[in-house]
């Protein structure tokens, strides 16, 4: 439990961290592109078997780690973008209602057990999605030019979630060890992609700022962490609808609370309803 915990926390630790991008004004693109070098560079430097390309990409569990990574870069300039737009909180909730792809998946390509306590979990979890991003008047008016940034990252961090399942499942990525050899490859993938348009922005004139390295560097520590313990999370427990409401639900409510305390986002009583049918549902979940 204690992985999945620590990738709660990390993980909201994110959606905190692009906030303060915004306060700072750091490049939200620079910053992640430097992140993925970061978090890459750390895996690569503390895995215990020398990684060399040839070998990397005849992997069998080499395309789900590309795919990740392009999803990864687009996905998360989206986020930065969204929490600082939309706010920490219905971005979190934007992004962590995909746990209904993930947990579709396992009940129909794993064969994972349907319980009633399981379905009443996940049926509150949804209902709770509703209320904890349901916005006054005033916040409607304020967000309505984005209105599609939460279903595409409903549909990216769906993506993501299912393919990690799918290697975890497939592959058995943490039973071997190949956590952060499998970590290595989606962040590099993921930097690879960022540093041309970066290169190309930069023969247009725009500069690379110092304090958009160190914010990218301080982004790629959690990023790394987040997924490692994630990882093992899938590992400990034996069924995949069982990390992926806890995990989702629990980011949710950890960032509507950190949003709320720390940047005085606004969250009506409907929100804060929302916040606690989440953790009712992650009780009944974690019981059945």
């Amino acid at each position: 439990m204690i992985y999945l915990v620590l990738s709660i926390l990390l993980t909201t630790t994110l959606m905190l961290i692009f906030k303060l991008f915004e306060r700072f004004n750091i490049n939200n693109f620079q910053a992640i592109v430097f992140n993925y070098i970061t978090a890459g560079s750390i895996c690569f430097f503390v895995t215990d078997t020398p990684l060399r390309v040839t070998q990397i990409i005849n992997e069998p569990w080499f395309t789900s780690a590309f795919l990740i990574g392009i999803l990864f870069i687009c996905g998360f300039n989206l986020i930065a973008f969204s929490a600082q737009k939309i706010g920490i909180a219905i971005t979190s909730v934007a992004t962590k209602i995909s746990l209904c792809i993930p947990i579709i998946f396992g009940f129909i390509y794993y064969g994972d057990q349907f319980s009633f306590l399981k379905i009443s979990g996940i049926c509150l979890a949804l209902i709770s999605i509703y209320f904890t991003s349901k916005k006054d008047t005033e916040q409607k008016e304020n967000s309505q030019n984005y209105i599609l940034i939460p279903v595409v990252l409903f549909l990216c961090t769906g993506l993501i979630d299912l393919i990690f399942i799918y290697s975890q499942e497939s592959y058995e990525i943490v039973a071997k060890g190949l956590e952060l050899k499998f970590s290595a490859v989606l962040y590099s993938i993921a930097g690879c992609i960022g540093v041309p348009i970066l290169i190309v922005k930069l023969l247009r004139g725009r500069k690379i700022e110092l304090k958009n390295v160190i914010a990218g560097f301080v982004l790629g520590i959690p990023n790394v962490l987040s997924i490692v313990f994630f990882l093992k999370s899938l590992h400990h427990f034996p069924e995949s609808t069982f990390v992926f409401p806890i995990n989702n639900m629990g980011i949710v409510a950890a960032s509507a609370i950190f949003a709320s305390v720390l940047f005085k986002e606004h969250l009506s009583k409907i929100n804060w309803l929302g916040i606690v049918i989440a953790m009712l549902s992650i009780l009944l979940i974690s019981i059945s």
